[in-house]
């Protein structure tokens, strides 16, 4: 035993037997809130007050650690599944996974896509016990439902539970759990889709379109298509370039920069975003006609450039300093105007709370968006916008 100066006994210093769930937790935060390309492993080191080599006895690479912070995440939500006694139990531990874990939707959609194809393999088979269990499920407490509709419902439950990971919105958990439940109920509860009135919008596959003549178009198109799919990160000039068939150099007689060209497709979605709102806004007599005809605008966007919306959601980060800010007091415009159209139909709710609804709604219409299943039924459009305007005005 080693001895002091005094001879008195040093103490020995014990790992604390907690040391890799807080790892794990650091590490979760940091990459949510910075992506996994902005975060170096001597940082969650710092952050938990250890080395990057104690760290690397629990964890043999960054990539590794991401992985950990996943499955942790999926692990959990599978368990309120499994265990749940019927639909009401499984959401309401959904629910109380979600608001532990607030930054897993991001990790999921976002940063797994840094991870080796072995990796998101075993998360995907991990994953997809939650929505199989809650579709079969949700069917034994609404048997009228087609398992279609039922698979659409709930995917728009799990893009509710996961959409507090995509704003930050301050909501006490006690008050943000009450938040989810309303919405998730909203969904479970929805009505009628199969037999929405509303218009139908062309399955996902079912026509590839005419390409643009412009060749900067084709190139910005190609760009936001590989960001969306991969990363800014992850994604060169070189592919770019390959996307269209042309060499690099050639990319840059039309951008500067990689950087030029997220800059140009993100400030082109926050701009048609706006510009969506500003016609809602002119045509309507009332704040519900507003929000209806606000509704079709960013569902017929999500649906027919999901890339863009995919690439406005989870690449803004990567913006230079200025630009970025610019992007992000758009977004927040945009979603203030969705906020004071809410309150004027439902006076009840406060900013917070309304706020919090309109992100809820808003990353239900980008997830279904983006999942191919979804996109190929034909009434889907019609569908989001029932969905979505029940969600508004019920929860």
């Amino acid at each position: 035993m080693s001895t002091g100066t005094q001879g008195v006994p040093a103490p020995i210093r014990r790992r604390p037997r907690d040391r890799k769930a807080r790892i794990v937790a650091v590490a979760a935060d940091r990459f949510h809130r910075l992506g996994f390309h902005n975060v170096g492993t001597e940082d969650i080191a710092g952050a938990v007050g250890i080395t990057a080599g104690a760290l690397y006895r629990h964890f043999r690479s960054k990539q590794e650690l991401l992985a950990a912070t996943i499955i942790d995440g999926l692990e959990r939500a599978a368990a309120a599944v499994e265990d749940a006694g019927g639909l009401d139990e499984a959401v309401s531990g959904l629910v109380a996974r979600a608001v532990e874990r607030r930054d897993l939707g991001v990790l999921w959609t976002r940063e797994s896509r840094h991870l080796t194809d072995e990796q998101r393999t075993l998360m995907r088979d991990r994953f997809f016990v939650v929505p199989q269990g809650l579709t079969a499920t949700l069917r034994d407490s609404r048997p009228e439902l087609t398992e279609g509709d039922a698979t659409l419902l709930v995917w728009a439950l799990l893009a509710v539970l996961t959409s507090p990971s995509y704003h930050a919105t301050a909501v006490a958990p006690e008050r943000q759990s009450d938040l989810l439940h309303r919405l998730s109920t909203a969904v479970c509860r929805a009505r009628g889709l199969s037999r929405t009135g509303r218009g139908e919008s062309a399955p996902a596959d079912a026509a590839t379109g005419i390409a643009s003549g412009s060749r900067r178009e084709a190139l910005l198109t190609a760009a936001t298509r590989l960001f969306n799919q991969h990363g800014y990160h992850a994604v060169s000039m070189e592919d770019i370039g390959a996307a269209v068939g042309i060499t690099s150099a050639s990319v840059y007689n039309h951008f500067t920069s990689k950087s030029d060209m997220l800059v140009a497709a993100l400030t082109r979605a926050a701009g048609t975003l706006q510009l969506g709102m500003s016609h809602a806004l002119a045509g309507a007599n009332t704040a519900r006609d507003a929000l209806d005809d606000a509704l079709d605008s960013y569902i017929r966007l999500a649906l027919s450039h999901n890339d863009l919306i995919g690439a406005l959601v989870s690449e803004v980060m990567n913006l230079p300093d200025e630009q970025r800010h610019d992007i992000r007091r758009l977004q927040h415009d945009y979603v203030a105007e969705w906020v004071r159209l809410l309150m004027a139909e439902r006076p009840e709710l406060t900013e917070t709370d309304a706020r919090f609804i309109v992100h809820g709604v808003l990353t239900v219409i980008n997830d279904v968006s983006r999942t191919r299943r979804l996109r190929r039924r034909p009434r889907l459009a019609g569908e989001l916008h029932d969905l979505a305007l029940e969600m508004l005005l019920e929860a």
